[in-house]
């Protein structure tokens, strides 16, 4: 059995969105609707949902980590202890080390990946020109400054559309309708699979009518059928204000379109608030330094200090002591919820020491430094 980790492309100390968003990508590259056809695709996406059914529960992965990489047996048991690798079913629980499963049919669901079109195991036969596209998601980047005032962000976003020729129906215009030579009606076939208790007859959707008993004469050239194509597309997004990393902005309909003109899926965007070199973020309030010359310190100065929201002017008072930090009151982070309510920022003060002296200098501090004895 191919490690689990190695199939979603993330290591073992991986977080858990990290792990949810390698499989996002990885199902988007392979889902059977964007290879039809293609068996090595349909392959690797049974594989990375098996893959992804474990690593994306804490308590499965918590085994698997435990036993499946363990032991020679490909279900992390040791060979020759317990039936040889299996461990206890357990009130019709099926538990074999790295996985548990609630039944035969969610264990063939963890091992197959579900069905690629459409349909469910157990003679469950779902229409898949019914079924809503998929949905995708991108990832957009953003600035601690835009984050802040809100900023419309335009980018490019690649996806399949209503096929252009048919309008997403797929087929041409005057087809008819004809039973499916394969399933000669019944919208399901059956398929032998392999498994580890031997030869299974399982029932699935007719991949050749996807589920609709009837197939047209005259299907789209454009689309073969599928009812999509591919179209680049202009996103414009509003980021709202207070914005953080790690948040998504739901963008309907712009996920991929669906089998045979039903609903497209949506587009989720993920932000990523990039880090500043000079401004560091901490929930709503803002942390920053300031470099002021120790004389200035000693008898007071203004400062000009950059914030989320531009540049400002401050005061520094005299004899100010550098250990304490500053705080600008409002001038942070906006709240998500309420753009009225604002962060403070926070300003460490750094002295900022000569590197000489000159004869004159040090004769006017040495008068300093007695007067102060």
């Amino acid at each position: 059995m191919a490690n689990y980790y190695s199939l979603l492309g993330v290591d073992k100390n991986s977080t858990a969105d990290e792990i949810k968003k390698a499989y996002r990508k990885l199902a988007h590259e392979h889902h059977p609707d964007k290879n039809h056809g293609d068996k090595a695709s349909e392959a690797k996406f049974k594989e990375i949902n098996a893959a992804y059914e474990v690593l994306g529960n804490t308590q499965k992965r918590a085994q698997y980590d435990q036993f499946g990489t363990s032991g020679g047996s490909p279900f992390g048991g040791s060979a020759g202890g317990n039936g040889g690798g299996f461990q206890d079913f357990g009130q019709g629980n099926f538990n074999f080390g790295n996985m548990d499963f609630g039944g035969v049919e969610e264990m063939f669901e963890t091992f197959f990946g579900g069905n690629p079109f459409g349909g469910g195991a157990g003679g469950q036969s779902t229409n898949r020109s019914r079924k809503k596209g998929v949905d995708l998601e991108v990832e957009l980047n953003v600035t601690l400054q835009e984050a802040a005032k809100g900023v419309s962000k335009v980018f490019k976003h690649k996806h399949k559309v209503n096929c252009s020729a048919c309008k997403g129906k797929g087929y041409e215009v005057g087809s008819s309708r004809k039973q499916c030579p394969t399933c000669h009606g019944r919208k399901t076939v059956y398929q032998r699979v392999q498994t580890i208790f031997g030869t299974v007859q399982q029932e699935i959707v007719c991949p050749t009518c996807t589920g609709n008993g009837e197939i047209f004469d005259k299907m789209c050239q454009v689309c073969h059928g599928k009812g999509f194509e591919e179209a680049v597309e202009e996103i414009n997004l509003d980021i709202p204000v207070g914005i953080s990393s790690g948040q998504r902005l739901k963008v309907p309909n712009k996920g991929e379109a669906g089998y045979q003109g039903s609903d497209p899926g949506d587009l989720y965007v993920l932000i990523n608030v990039k880090e500043d070199k000079k401004l560091k973020r901490e929930g709503m309030d803002i942390y920053s330094s300031v470099d002021i010359n120790y004389i200035d310190l000693l008898l007071g100065t203004n400062a000009k200090i950059e914030t989320v929201w531009g540049v400002v002017e401050i005061k520094i008072p005299a004899l100010t002591d550098p250990s304490k930090e500053l705080r600008l009151r409002d001038h942070g982070m906006p709240k998500l919820s309420n753009p009225n309510v604002k962060g403070d920022h926070h300003l460490k003060i750094k002295i900022q020491m000569p590197t000489s002296l000159s004869k004159t200098q040090k004769e006017l501090l040495e008068t300093v430094r007695q007067e102060n004895k």
